[in-house]
């Protein structure tokens, strides 16, 4: 008799398959569902859910609800999440370390970057990851482009390494190590009445549409005081222009961003002596985070640009 079966599936016994089921797993968590973790997984619906099934199976746990209510992580579903994100943390650790044994710096950079914040000039965030990834090409880069809000929040999880958004009241527990400034304007369609007249007061203002967006000003500027009350938002910046080349809305657009639709005619920047504003972007890290070789070799890829 063989003393080992490598058929052996015992339930509530890991085994090196469950890495691969567990992958799966954490991947719709992270997506908020089946569904939505079909692209980022490239395999259909149907495989998913066989392998959240054999995955319970073969813990002998129910992990998560899925139905009308939607997408929804049980008492147990929640702890084996917590379990995983240190299994592959600790993977990746050992990656890491083995690489740095031999030389090579590997593992992964997870970045979260406000819409078209890429669009400001001091950023240089394209001519950084090109210098990055030249000295360092086993180091997979991932970036997701979410609101400022969600990038607090996923810094926050840890389920970022760095952040690049606008955070004017950051919370205690996150840092900023780089500002950049960006110039705001406001901008009419040109369907809109105020498209061709000269002196727009802030009587044209108030009896025109605001759309309202991730770059508006603080409420309690003078900016924002010559604005009416929003009546559309869009907290992407394509969203804000659609809106605005309508006709029917003002919005404010980074300089940068709306430069080719303002060459074609299709927008307009208001008088900026009356209307512009300066905003901050900041590079953000969670305060307290040990910086690893990764982090730390992409900062003085940072650094080298942003200082010239």
């Amino acid at each position: 008799m063989p003393l080992h079966n490598k058929q052996d599936y015992s339930i509530g016994k890991a085994s090196s398959i469950d890495v691969r089921l567990l992958s799966v797993f954490v991947t719709v968590v992270e997506s908020g569902g089946f569904t939505q973790a079909q692209e980022p997984l490239n395999i259909a619906l149907s495989s998913i859910s066989t392998y959240i099934h054999d995955l319970e199976t073969r813990l002998g746990l129910k992990l998560c609800n899925r139905g009308r209510g939607g997408f929804s992580l049980t008492e147990n579903g929640r702890e084996v999440y917590r379990e995983a994100q240190e299994i592959f943390a600790a993977v990746d650790r050992f990656n890491v370390n083995v690489a740095n044994l031999k030389g090579r710096l590997t593992g992964e950079l997870k970045i979260g970057i406000l819409d078209n914040s890429t669009m400001s000039p001091s950023t240089r965030v394209p001519e950084v990851i090109h210098c990055f990834c030249e000295k360092h090409p086993d180091v997979h880069i991932s970036i997701k482009v979410l609101s400022s809000d969600e990038i607090e929040e996923e810094l926050m999880g840890g389920n970022l390494h760095l952040g690049i958004g606008l955070f004017p009241d950051a919370k205690q527990a996150l840092r900023a190590l780089v500002n950049f400034p960006v110039i705001i304007d406001l901008y009419c369609g040109s369907e809109s009445p105020l498209y061709d007249k000269k002196n727009v007061t802030c009587r044209d203002l108030k009896a025109t549409c605001y759309a309202k967006g991730c770059y508006s000003p603080d409420s309690k500027s003078q900016q924002a005081r010559q604005l009416p009350a929003p009546t559309a938002s869009s907290y992407l910046s394509e969203g804000l222009a659609f809106l605005i080349m309508s006709g029917r809305y003002v919005g404010y657009l980074p300089r940068r961003y709306s430069a080719n639709w303002v060459s074609n005619g299709e927008m307009r920047a208001l008088p900026e002596e009356r209307f512009s504003h300066e905003l901050e972007l900041s590079l953000m890290v969670r305060r307290g985070e040990a910086v690893g070789p990764v982090m730390r070799a992409f900062l003085q890829s940072f650094s080298a640009y942003t200082d010239e």
